[in-house]
């Protein structure tokens, strides 16, 4: 082979090493970025419907929540820079792992998301089980999690924390779970008979209520555990310096009050609480 057949084969191999990741449908530069320690370029969030945390206000024209005003609130306290969009929990946390989203919040920890995220824990919640309030007197707290007869619609790419993740695990390989896209859909499948329970946070009672005021949902405390409700940032995008940072501002924010009254802008005082209570939506 000659000098000029070898320069021709370097030149190839050289186009093809820089044509490799288009090929493949890849984005390395992300991937080969040092996780950031300041807010040096503006930092992508993404929403998911999820009241009362996300959600259409009552015009249906405009979104709100806990985590739109907490993100609003870190920016003016880190001096930080969002990019906002909307995108299904699923979508969020591939995003997350692959790198291509810096942060989300409405964040369950688990040690599977370990290894691609880190955590900052801003409020907590309980979850509750929706039925139906012509369900049958046997369908109550007490035997919901074990009847063997009753199907389930959960949120796709959602994980709701003990012991929902266990039973919902045992329905599957039954059969007996519809996955909807969102929260609202999940509630509307039980609505309309086809499902029949889903999984809602105690937070959210009252605007359920006001969604479905003819449904007569029905809620069942089945004593499930306070679970912790987390800011969630990639581990490729953000770096400890930057976590730290967010992980002081939510800090601030519980010492002086600021993120009790966003709580509370959201949830109204009045609502209805999860100790015991199995009265139809109001």
């Amino acid at each position: 082979m000659g000098n000029g057949d070898c320069k021709t084969s370097q030149s190839r191999g050289r186009l093809l090493v820089r044509a490799l990741p288009c090929l493949l449908g890849l984005n390395i530069t992300g991937a080969l970025a040092e996780p950031l320690q300041a807010c040096t370029r503006p930092l992508s969030v993404a929403f998911y419907a999820i009241p009362p945390y996300y959600y259409h206000g009552a015009d249906s024209t405009e979104w709100r929540g806990i985590d739109r005003d907490l993100i609003d609130e870190l920016a003016r306290r880190t001096g930080c820079r969002f990019e906002q969009r909307f995108e299904s929990r699923v979508r969020i946390w591939q995003q997350l792992e692959a790198g291509s989203l810096d942060l989300s919040a409405s964040a369950i920890q688990t040690p599977e998301r370990d290894r691609f995220a880190r955590f900052i824990p801003y409020t907590t919640e309980r979850n509750l089980v929706a039925v139906r309030s012509s369900a049958p007197a046997s369908t109550n707290a007490s035997t919901v999690l074990t009847d063997p007869a009753l199907s389930l619609a959960i949120t796709r790419g959602y994980r709701y924390g003990p012991p929902f993740d266990s039973w919902i695990d045992t329905l599957k390989r039954s059969g007996r779970v519809v996955e909807a896209a969102d929260e609202e859909a999940a509630l509307r499948l039980v609505t309309i008979g086809r499902a029949d329970a889903a999984i809602v946070r105690d937070s959210a009672w009252r605007l359920v209520s006001r969604l479905y005021p003819t449904a007569s949902l029905r809620r069942l405390d089945v004593g499930a555990p306070v679970i912790e409700v987390n800011l969630v940032l990639s581990r490729a995008q953000i770096g400890t310096g930057l976590y730290d940072r967010f992980n002081a501002a939510i800090t601030s924010l519980k010492r002086d009050g600021s993120l009790r009254r966003i709580v509370d802008r959201h949830v109204s005082p009045d609502s209805p609480r999860a100790h015991g209570n199995e009265n139809p939506a109001p």
